[in-house]
């Protein structure tokens, strides 16, 4: 994608946040850093602001960021940012009308084998603490774990 757009005039790109299928939430990510564009994931609102973007972010724990970002730039959208509209009959007419460009992997200098994903190896994570449980009155327990703590603090 980001060689089909190397010779492209735009100031905005926007991509969703995850795919459905593997939802690694890479595209954008990868498409701003390939095409040199800043960028800013997991967008709720977009507003013009001074030649640039002002864009709400969501954060974990319910907490938002508003940041600036210049353009040209990439936004991965969150769902639900907007309403749905629905085309209209006179704008389906239009778009049928309108030029599209195919590109072909030759005419970017790819091959499909330039961009594949292989993975090495795949395995569930070593077990390597376990688990163990405190016992004694709740004072006890809260003294027995405070220490502990304070242990795995003091460790190296």
């Amino acid at each position: 994608m980001a060689a089909g757009l190397q010779s492209e005039s735009f100031d905005l790109i926007l991509t969703g946040l995850q795919s459905d299928d593997a939802g690694y939430a890479q595209t954008g990510l990868l498409l701003a850093e390939n095409l040199g564009l800043p960028h800013a994931t997991i967008i709720m609102k977009i507003e013009p602001h001074a030649g640039g973007l002002r864009v709400k972010r969501e954060l974990e724990g319910g907490r938002f960021q508003w940041l600036e970002l210049p353009r040209p730039a990439l936004l991965t959208i969150q769902s639900g940012i907007d309403k749905l509209r629905y085309a209209t009959l006179l704008g389906i007419k239009q778009a049928k009308n309108k030029p599209l460009a195919r590109l072909e992997l030759s005419s970017l200098s790819l091959s499909p084998d330039s961009n594949r994903v292989a993975i090495a190896r795949l395995a569930m994570p070593e077990k390597t603490k376990a688990t163990e449980m405190l016992a004694g009155t709740p004072a006890e327990m809260a003294t027995a774990l405070a220490q502990k703590l304070r242990q795995l603090h003091l460790a190296p």
